[in-house]
């Protein structure tokens, strides 16, 4: 009863494993695996949206180019108790007397010159404008960067469980061998049990495997925005880039690297910052221009009724004399600013050469490991099958299948890790010269 139920476990684990690969739908490309997600995924469209709020803010009336033209009217109502004596010594009174005013205009005002600190606004708005793009193809390349890792890692751990699934199948071959020597009373109770113990280990790990599989499934559907049990069927190897140059990657990313471009955006805003700050040392010259329209209804006074309309306008100018040292203050924290800002573009340009040099070790190590791995793994695979036919003729022991079975297991697990991490450093040597967008659009 023991015997049969550790069988129907393995059984159960190899059947969840077959319906795991069962071909229920088409191949989910990697292309079209990116093109979900970039239509998607919900971090991309918030990131969308700051960008078109960036775009908004990019106009000429934002800076300050414009006029401002405002609408404004008001009535007043008056009621009083009036008791009046005037020299000629009549005297009158009124109870309830009404006054009402009513007032209404439209006033303009203009800035024609503010230190050409409006000009500056302007710049200002087209680096933010800038940065917001910039953002937006930074948090694209990162979702395209996770997708592709993602789907390269379902595919190697798929492979895993495979490799687990064959590994769980030679185990049960060899406890079905040994209950047969028992049977011919030539096999040992040990040996047996140790049988038994090797499958209960491989079952265990090809059903840990299998649901390590299920949870990658889901978390991809997530950077897909879909619902985390949608099937899907991905390739089944790892294809890797073995064309890429260093050089060329190298020119690239000082040129399109997106947070070189982020960096150099700021010096832009430092520079344009101190010039922001001197425009307040300069005078400022407004227009102003006016139509208003006045009525006066009075029941008291000297005057009855009166009405005047009419347009208004002037220039007013200002001009600072002293302000306590604060622009100077400013001046100079701008160009601190600045100093700063140049010094973080040379510290990530220095870091982007880094990452680049570091991945380019990285990547070359990896493809030359997924060679020399891929021989070691058809000669393991050999290894295996030879032992194997050894064990069942009975000239060798548990032990040294069991050792021939784990060194081909290692064969196979070293190299799904290699190609997976060639393939990460490929990516990531795409994503820091700026090529990733180009290379999946």
């Amino acid at each position: 009863m023991r015997n049969r139920s550790i069988k129907e476990s393995l059984l159960i684990a190899v059947f969840s494993l077959a319906v795991l690969y069962m071909p229920a739908q088409d191949i989910l490309t990697l292309r079209r695996a990116i093109e979900v997600g970039l239509q998607n995924n919900y971090s991309i469209i918030v990131q969308q949206n700051y960008t078109t709020i960036a775009e908004n803010n990019n106009t000429i009336g934002n800076a300050g180019f414009l006029p401002t033209l405002n609408l404004t009217g008001t009535q007043n109502n008056v009621i009083t108790n009036t008791h009046q004596e005037t020299f000629s010594g009549s005297v009158k009174d009124i109870s309830g007397a009404t006054n009402r005013t009513l007032n209404a205009g439209v006033q303009l005002t203009w800035t024609l010159f503010d230190g050409l600190s409006m000009f500056v606004n302007k710049d200002m708005l087209n680096v933010l404008e800038e940065m917001g793009q910039t953002e937006a193809r930074i948090t694209i390349e990162n979702t395209v960067s996770d997708i592709i890792l993602a789907y390269y890692g379902i595919i190697q751990q798929e492979r895993l469980v495979l490799v687990l699934r064959d590994a769980a199948t030679l185990s049960l071959d060899r406890k079905k061998i040994m209950e047969a020597r028992m049977s011919l009373g030539a096999g040992s109770g040990q040996m047996l049990l140790q049988s038994t113990v090797d499958l209960n280990v491989d079952s265990i790990n090809l059903i840990r495997a299998q649901a390590a599989v299920q949870q990658s499934r889901a978390e991809f559907n997530r950077l897909l925005a879909l619902d985390p049990e949608t099937p899907f069927t991905l390739a089944d190897s790892i294809d890797l880039d073995i064309s890429l140059s260093y050089d060329s990657l190298l020119a690239k990313a000082r040129t399109q690297n997106n947070d070189l471009l982020i960096a150099r955006n700021n010096l832009d805003l430092s520079t344009l910052t101190l010039r922001n700050e001197q425009s307040l040392r300069y005078p400022k010259l407004n227009l102003n221009a006016a139509y208003n329209y006045s009525q006066l209804n009075s029941e008291t006074g000297f005057l009855k009724y009166n009405r005047s309309l009419g347009p208004s306008f002037g220039l007013s100018l200002s001009y600072p004399l002293f302000d306590g040292f604060n622009v100077n203050r400013a001046v100079r924290n701008a160009r601190i600013g600045i100093n700063s800002s140049e010094n973080l573009l040379k510290d990530t340009d220095l870091g982007i050469h880094t990452d680049l040099f570091r991945l380019w070790i990285d990547y070359l190590t990896n493809l030359k490991v997924v060679q020399i791995e891929l021989i070691n793994q058809d000669v393991a695979r050999e290894n295996v099958n030879i032992a194997y036919e050894k064990y069942q003729l009975g000239t060798i022991n548990d032990i040294e299948l069991r050792e021939t079975q784990k060194k081909y297991i290692d064969a196979q697990y070293e190299l799904l890790l290699s190609q997976y991490q060639a393939k990460r450093a490929e990516i990531e040597l795409l994503r820091v010269s700026g090529e990733l967008g180009k290379v999946f659009k």
